[in-house]
């Protein structure tokens, strides 16, 4: 009597078990491992086991492939998509009543764009605002600004200032940061902090900005970096 044989080729194995990984969350394709998945035979008799082989590579820090330039200029180091989003504008006059803010973009020296302009109404943390392709050697600048009585001064990353900060995935969040102190940190900003070990938690292809809008002087109560948050991603 002849043992039944099972078709178990490697490619059709790889295709069933990395479309059964996919159920369920679905994060950035920047964060995705990717790899290849080996069997050793095509035909298998019934109760015999075949040998698997994986190899996994997992996404690289950002420093993998932007350069950032002090104070915080973007150098991509090959070519990339940009996408810009804001998670919050919470610059306020009182608890109740919300000011403008305004985020803006410069490329190679040029002049400044907006990216966005609004109150945190109208803010939706999932929506790209913008999206760019840059170059290998490209010079990105972000900044953000607000509205009282007139626009008050534009806070970015070619300038050196303590109202703008910019972080990557697991770097220490400032101690001007409430972020041990779930009624003062903006809920907007919690998902994007650990305040267990009190570092940031985004992906390997982000940058995180914390701005300050109203305040200048560290040691006052309201600055607290979180007038305005934009979340940029390179893919």
């Amino acid at each position: 009597m002849n043992t039944p044989l099972l078709k178990c080729g490697g490619r059709l194995l790889a295709s069933v078990l990395i479309s059964l990984l996919a159920i369920g969350s679905s994060p950035a394709a920047d964060e995705v491992p990717t790899g290849t998945l080996s069997v050793d035979s095509n035909l298998l008799r019934t109760g015999s086991k075949s040998q698997l082989a994986w190899n996994i590579t997992y996404p690289a820090p950002i420093t993998s492939v932007i350069d950032i330039v002090p104070p915080n200029v973007i150098k991509p180091k090959k070519d990339l998509k940009m996408k810009v989003r804001v998670l919050g504008a919470s610059f306020q006059e009182s608890i109740l009543s919300f000011l403008p803010v305004e985020v803006m973009m410069s490329k190679n020296g040029g002049s400044w764009s907006r990216v966005f302009y609004g109150l945190q109404s109208s803010v939706l943390p999932n929506l790209v605002l913008k999206t760019e392709n840059v170059k290998k050697g490209d010079s990105i600048n972000l900044g953000g600004r607000g509205y009282r009585d007139g626009w008050l001064p534009l806070y970015n990353t070619a300038s050196t200032t303590n109202n703008l900060v910019m972080l990557k995935n697991g770097d220490r969040v400032p101690t001007t940061v409430p972020a041990l102190n779930g009624s003062s940190i903006e809920s907007f900003l919690k998902p994007y902090m650990d305040t267990a070990t009190k570092k940031v938690k985004i992906g390997d292809r982000d940058l995180i900005l914390l701005m300050e809008l109203g305040q200048t002087d560290t040691r006052n109560s309201g600055f607290d970096l979180q007038d305005l948050v934009v979340l940029v991603t390179f893919e």
